[in-house]
């Protein structure tokens, strides 16, 4: 019983961040970051790609994603609700993959260094963590545009 309660907690709550940066809201919120830090479309093939950012254009167009969808709070904090944003996004269509993914981001959530006076290492701080510690898991930023 307790378990699908947790299962149920764990739709719900999917349920309720699909409104949040899905298909076309994403592709929406890729490009107003674009526009907002002066990148081009290569900036977003090097995420999609799993490629680390190369300069702080790079670094604040991911953080400007991830902060445009949710994941982070007025603070500047990842927010709770950041593991399930991440693997909704990162899951390439195969649910299979949202319990790997959920564990990788609970140990980037616990390990990653807050940078208040740049929030756009953190986001890039993220990023890596998430990509490099959840390598096997087979996401696919790509599926989710």
């Amino acid at each position: 019983m307790k378990i699908i309660g947790i299962l149920l907690l764990v739709i719900v709550g999917c349920y309720g961040l699909i409104d949040k940066c899905p298909g076309s809201d994403l592709k929406k919120v890729f490009g107003d970051c674009l526009k907002e830090y002066g990148g081009d479309k290569a900036l977003l093939a090097d995420w999609i790609a799993h490629k680390d950012a190369n300069d702080e254009k790079g670094k604040c167009f991911r953080t400007c994603t991830m902060r445009d969808c949710g994941w982070f709070d007025e603070n500047g904090k990842l927010t709770e609700e950041v593991l399930l944003r991440a693997a909704y996004v990162l899951y390439g269509g195969d649910e299979s993959k949202i319990p790997r993914i959920l564990e990788a981001g609970k140990k980037c959530l616990n390990s990653i260094k807050y940078d208040e006076k740049d929030i756009c290492n953190t986001g890039e701080n993220w990023s890596r963590c998430i990509l490099g510690t959840c390598k096997d898991c087979g996401l696919d930023l790509a599926a989710a545009i």
